[in-house]
C-alpha cells in the first residue's frame, strides 16, 4: 500500500510539472489522460473493480516506469 501511496503522489507531482513546463497542448492532453488512467488503477484495485493478481503487480510498476521514462523528457 506504501508503494501506491508513493506513486500517486509522485504522478501528481510529475503531471503537474509537465503540465506547466509543456508548452504543446496535445502532448499535455496524452500526458495527463495516461497518468490519470495510471492514478485511477490503484483505487480500481482497492474498490474491488480490478482483482488484486500477481500480474497487476508485475505489470503496473513496469507501466509507471515506462510513463516517467516516456513522459521524462518533457519535463
Amino acid at each position: 500500500m506504501a508503494f501506491n501511496v508513493a506513486i500517486v503522489t509522485y504522478l501528481i507531482y510529475h503531471m503537474y510539472n509537465i503540465g506547466r513546463v509543456t508548452s504543446d497542448a496535445s502532448r499535455r492532453r496524452v500526458v495527463i489522460i495516461c497518468g490519470i488512467m495510471l492514478l485511477l488503477a490503484p483505487f480500481a484495485m482497492l474498490f474491488r473493480f480490478i482483482p488484486p493478481t500477481p500480474l497487476y503487480f508485475l505489470i503496473y510498476p513496469a507501466a509507471i516506469g515506462l510513463f516517467i521514462y516516456m513522459t521524462g523528457r518533457q519535463a
